[in-house]
């Protein structure tokens, strides 16, 4: 049930990032690109610990690939902006 959620949610930010990219094709502000670092970093979390819930040995090791991709973007996004 709760990693039914998290794929829930996972899907949800995928969907508004995709639309916020179309949205805002040509835009190359510092806000926009943190808007859309944020909406993958929360995409790569929501499926990371859906993932991470699961029984099944290959779905954990992508869970965790998945929660290391959004620390990765993370670290890349504070060292660049902050």
């Amino acid at each position: 049930m709760v990693s039914k959620i998290f794929k829930l949610f996972s899907i949800l930010s995928a969907l508004l990032l995709i639309s916020y990219v179309i949205f805002s094709w040509n835009d190359y502000t510092s806000k926009s690109i943190l808007t859309t670092q944020f909406l993958s970093i929360s995409m790569f979390v929501f499926g990371g610990i859906g993932n991470l819930l699961s029984k099944q040995k290959i779905t954990k090791i992508m869970g965790i690939l998945f929660l290391a991709v959004a620390i990765f973007i993370t670290f890349v996004s504070i060292s660049k902006y902050a």
